[in-house]
């Protein structure tokens, strides 16, 4: 076997590798969120682990209890410390069942927030309750 034919084995049994982990974490949830200047919008529900990426500073994800699971739910939440995302950064968030996760902006522009989610496993949900993660 040829040093060319043994990168093909190596990097197809990576794939597979790859492809068998990815299968048990599936994205059940992505999406993009447009926010103006000093709104919040509410963005994904629980339970699930969230990934928020941003490309511009400005904006703070959070997490809040859903009452009516829509952006007033997280009006009312607004004096919980959120977490500031930095720019060209991406944050988690935990999500346990009954929570919906948010994001603010106090930008003097749009700001814009792609994320995707997956769902949690009773024991990550259990742990963030715990340990009072966002």
């Amino acid at each position: 076997m040829n040093t060319k034919t043994k990168g093909w084995v190596v990097g197809f049994l990576f794939s597979v590798a790859a492809a068998g982990c990815a299968g048990s974490s599936a994205i059940t949830q992505r999406g993009t969120v447009l926010v103006s200047n000093g709104s919040v919008k509410a963005f994904a529900a629980g339970p699930a682990i969230v990934h928020a990426y941003s490309g511009d500073h400005g904006g703070k994800v959070f997490a809040v209890a859903a009452q009516s699971g829509t952006d007033a739910d997280c009006t009312r939440a607004r004096a919980v410390a959120p977490s500031a995302l930095a720019a060209d950064s991406i944050q988690v968030v935990t999500l346990a069942p009954g929570q919906i996760a948010c994001v603010e902006t106090d930008s003097k522009r749009n700001y814009e927030l792609l994320w995707h989610a997956r769902m949690a496993t009773p024991e990550e949900t259990a742990f963030s309750v715990a340990y009072g993660k966002k």
